[in-house]
């Protein structure tokens, strides 16, 4: 219980700014990237290219982004299920440049963790 009232009590908002993903020992060989929220929008940038997405939520500790529509008409049964996720971020910790997340499927699912760290500020 003390850790739930812990993280609520937290301001659970990523300020407008660039950030650089490092993520937990365990998923280090995951691909890089750094990303940049302003207001509800996020960009993220990698290997010299960029996709904007809105931002559905960003509040109560957690990030969610708005889903990239695809065609499911070449996709397996299991690949079309696997697209009807939606995933998002939930954060563990925040210091004032530095929060500590998770990227799930859903409340039990994790994909991967790490940290956001705040590198400019808008």
């Amino acid at each position: 219980m003390f850790f739930a009232n812990n993280i609520f009590s937290q301001n659970c908002i990523l300020p407008n700014g660039k950030y650089k993903v490092e993520f937990d020992k365990q998923f280090e060989l995951y691909p890089k990237f750094e990303f940049q929220i302003l207001n509800d929008s996020i960009t993220f940038y990698e290997n010299y290219s960029f996709v904007t997405r809105k931002i559905e939520k960003n509040k109560d500790c957690s990030l969610i982004i708005e889903k990239e529509i695809i065609d499911e008409t070449d996709l397996t049964e299991l690949q079309k299920m696997l697209n009807r996720q939606h995933p998002f971020y939930t954060f563990k910790t925040i210091s004032d440049s530095r929060f500590d997340f998770i990227y799930r499927v859903d409340l039990h699912v994790m994909i991967n963790s790490g940290k956001f760290v705040l590198i400019e500020t808008e």
